[in-house]
């Protein structure tokens, strides 16, 4: 395979929205929460874990499926796990009882992760010049299926009930099947020797001696936190005192956080022109502003608003500076650098469901706000520590 072969436009927008619709399948849930919880008779107050059981789903797949990108045929395995998640949505919208909704919801998690094989692939087969802003579009589409997927679930829902959003999930998840399956480039692995043992020891080897990796994963992974930290109770605080918000009403927040789809844009542009600490820095600074106007929206609707739109500008413009950064490398091994990253982005937002989850439970949200605001410290002074390290620097063989 030629080193960078190039995409078409409409190639790259077929894989933008193919990761947006993979991610949003896994995110259906969370304006569901209450309704779903309460209908298998699960306490409300503890709905908060099925997120982050899709979270932990999510990371299993980035961990034991993600690699699997540089051993096996790429188009292959896309359309087959695209196919798997389409039927799991399925299961979703037709189980009966709690154990199946919570398999189907661990099915859906582990194998979206497809979206991540999509990401890397992009990037290989992409002009170094064009990388930046080719993964900033696809960036683009995981974040408009991310925050997206709660306007459609909520709207689903209020009309025709939550099973619906899965039902029609399935048919669009199972059509993008054939899509990619017809327009999908055919890539054959670089390095198909590795054995699939030796491929996922790989990826903890490739974080263990890299350190702009390993930095960019510990940034990633407080980043996702981040996102974890505000969208798991925000449903709870949106849908009780002072707001008592509908499911519909709910579900239009998600437009407001899709407008951090600039973020996605800025970060890419940034890096490209070698500003990726400055940037680093710049959101940190956002994160730490966002969590204050996010503590004031606790019981002020503009106040929740501002700090919703500017914390998804902060975490995108984060992520897609990361990923920019890691992905200037061999192309043989953009699986396990996808896998290694994304791994600890989403171990990151288990910990923020889990830790906001438990925070909201217990006092509200001012707790949920001061986890937030403890955690942007955080990334702020790791941003101040970590220095940008040599771009060549992936290019090893493991």
């Amino acid at each position: 395979m030629k080193e960078h072969v190039g995409l078409s436009s409409v190639q790259i927008f077929l894989m933008a929205l193919a990761i947006g619709l993979a991610v949003a399948s896994n995110y259906f849930i969370f304006p569901l929460i209450e309704v779903a919880a309460s209908q298998f008779g699960m306490n409300v107050m503890h709905s908060g874990v099925l997120i982050s059981l899709t979270q932990l789903a999510y990371a299993l797949g980035l961990i034991f499926l993600v690699p699997l990108g540089d051993v096996v045929d790429n188009k292959k395995l896309i359309v087959y796990l695209y196919a798997v998640v389409g039927v799991s949505a399925l299961l979703l919208a037709f189980a009966q009882s709690l154990w199946l909704f919570v398999a189907g919801l661990l099915l859906v998690g582990t194998f979206c992760t497809v979206a991540q094989i999509l990401m890397p692939l992009a990037a290989s087969l992409t002009t170094p010049q064009a990388r930046g802003r080719v993964i900033g579009t696809l960036m683009s589409g995981l974040l408009l299926g991310i925050l997206l997927s709660r306007t459609f679930s909520g709207l689903i829902a209020q009309w025709w009930g939550w099973r619906m959003v899965y039902v029609l999930g399935a048919v669009m998840l199972l059509a993008m099947t054939l899509l990619l399956q017809w327009k999908l480039p055919k890539v054959q692995p670089i390095a198909p020797r590795l054995s699939y043992r030796q491929t996922l020891v790989s990826v903890w080897q490739l974080l263990w001696r890299t350190s702009l990796l390993r930095q960019r994963a510990i940034l990633g992974a407080l980043d996702f936190c981040l996102f974890s930290i505000l969208w798991t109770p925000l449903t709870l605080l949106l849908s009780h005192e002072p707001y008592h918000f509908s499911l519909s009403i709910i579900g239009l927040f998600g437009l407001f956080g899709a407008l951090g789809v600039f973020g996605s844009n800025v970060g890419g542009w940034a890096t490209d022109k070698g500003y990726s600490y400055v940037m680093s820095l710049i959101c940190g600074l956002l994160f730490l502003c966002s969590w204050v106007l996010l503590y004031v929206g606790g019981v002020h609707l503009w106040a929740l608003i501002a700090g919703v739109v500017l914390l998804d500008f902060a975490i995108q413009a984060l992520h897609i500076t990361n990923q920019t950064l890691i992905y200037r490398s061999d192309p043989a091994l953009k699986g396990r650098i996808a896998s290694g990253y994304m791994s600890m982005y989403f171990i990151g937002g288990v910990l923020g469901s889990l830790s906001s989850a438990m925070a909201y439970a217990y006092y509200k949200w001012t707790g949920v706000s001061v986890l937030g605001l403890a955690i942007a410290g955080l990334i702020l002074l790791l941003a101040l520590i970590f220095k940008t390290s040599q771009m060549n620097e992936l290019n090893i063989t493991i």
